[in-house]
């Protein structure tokens, strides 16, 4: 009996999935390191087939990257929808993203790895797409905050987006370094909610922090 050969994917798909399997291998080692080998094995299809959709290291590099982001901020928005006020928004997220940690951990790496390679122009620019976007998300949340009269007027929500992204890299940082223990979830939990009370209007609606179990928490003594 012949065996049938299987089916060949469409081009856009097989480089999804090649560059799917390509976030991994960047993420565990550095980018010098990787191999040209080392990449097709991981996409399960032969070197020549690799240079049919990719260039070279670089372009597969570059692609990778720049898939992590909408990545991250598709996530973001589906929490976003099911809340109507932006504090609670940016708090959910942060919820997701403590308690998520460990599952997007493939994902911080492969950033921090580009990170190194910044120097190069090309990587620059894609991470900086990347965390612009981040940026430029938050921010909007916070302005439609300004808008709403839950967010301070005088807030530079720029600045204070990046506080939020930094917050979220430290996080990153604790755990892959393995410092989790000092920032289990209810010390995850007060830093979240301190830093969200110091956009807040003393004069806006309090937003109903809710622990991962969905019970209420109390605000930060002085808090308001």
């Amino acid at each position: 009996m012949v065996q049938q050969r299987a089916r060949r994917l469409p081009a856009d798909k097989r480089k999804r999935l090649i560059i799917e399997s390509a976030r991994g291998v960047f993420a565990s080692q550095s980018y010098a390191r990787v191999g040209t080998a080392a990449r097709a094995r991981a996409a399960g299809i032969s070197e020549p087939a690799l240079y049919r959709h990719f260039a070279g290291k670089k372009e597969l590099f570059l692609a990778t990257i720049r898939a992590t982001g909408p990545r991250l901020l598709k996530i973001w928005e589906e929490i976003s929808v099911d809340y109507e006020d932006p504090i609670e928004t940016l708090w959910a997220i942060g919820v997701y993203y403590y308690d998520h940690l460990e599952s997007h951990s493939a994902n911080m790496k492969l950033q921090f790895r580009a990170l190194s390679e910044a120097d190069d122009p090309d990587i620059q620019s894609a991470l900086h797409d990347n965390f612009e976007a981040f940026v430029e998300f938050v921010a909007d949340t916070l302005d439609e905050g300004k808008a709403r009269g839950v967010v301070k007027r005088d807030v530079d929500t720029r600045l204070i987006a990046w506080q939020f992204l930094g917050s979220g890299m430290t996080l990153d940082l604790m755990n892959m370094l393995g410092f989790k223990d000092e920032m289990d979830r209810a010390r995850a939990d007060l830093w979240g909610r301190i830093y969200l009370e110091t956009v807040r209007r003393k004069d806006g609606r309090r937003p109903q922090y809710v622990t991962a179990e969905g019970t209420p928490m109390r605000a930060p003594e002085g808090a308001g």
